[in-house]
């Protein structure tokens, strides 16, 4: 392995480090805005009477919901992302 090469390597685990960081963040901000939907949800749908109240329910509720998958599937580009930076650390190891 040139020394070239290791440095790139180096360089392409200090990037894929940065962007977990940043969907680290984004989930943390999907995790939030799905609890602002259930919350939401429940103050219209349960604690409110009328015909607004419930189309703002249903809002906070497909809010909940698509928070919700769009936190799964920044959980799973961590997750793979997060294993291709530890293959890149054994490559670099060894």
């Amino acid at each position: 392995m040139t020394v070239q090469t290791k440095q790139q390597q180096l360089k392409e685990i200090e990037y894929q480090t940065k962007m977990l960081n940043n969907l680290k963040k984004w989930m943390r901000n999907l995790i939030i805005l799905s609890s602002i939907g259930v919350v939401v949800a429940y103050w219209a749908l349960n604690l409110q009477s009328g015909m607004p109240y419930q189309i703002i329910g249903v809002i906070g509720v497909i809010l909940a919901a698509v928070s919700v998958v769009f936190c799964a599937v920044t959980g799973l580009a961590f997750k793979n992302g997060k294993a291709n930076v530890e293959k890149i650390i054994r490559i670099v190891e060894q």
